[in-house]
């Protein structure tokens, strides 16, 4: 089961936002490379 978390981009970065109200600034071409590295599921952004 992964950790289901909100995208919003903002330019180049991109904000996450948790279920648990965690949250975090990450460049928007690392997005997949954090989901697969920390098991989150983005619930309005597409990993290929």
């Amino acid at each position: 089961m992964c950790e289901k978390f909100k995208v919003v981009i903002k330019g180049r970065l991109a904000y996450i936002i948790s279920e648990s109200g965690t949250s975090a600034f990450i460049p928007v071409d690392k997005l997949c490379e954090v989901a697969k590295r920390f098991n989150i599921c983005y619930e309005n952004f597409r990993c290929n």
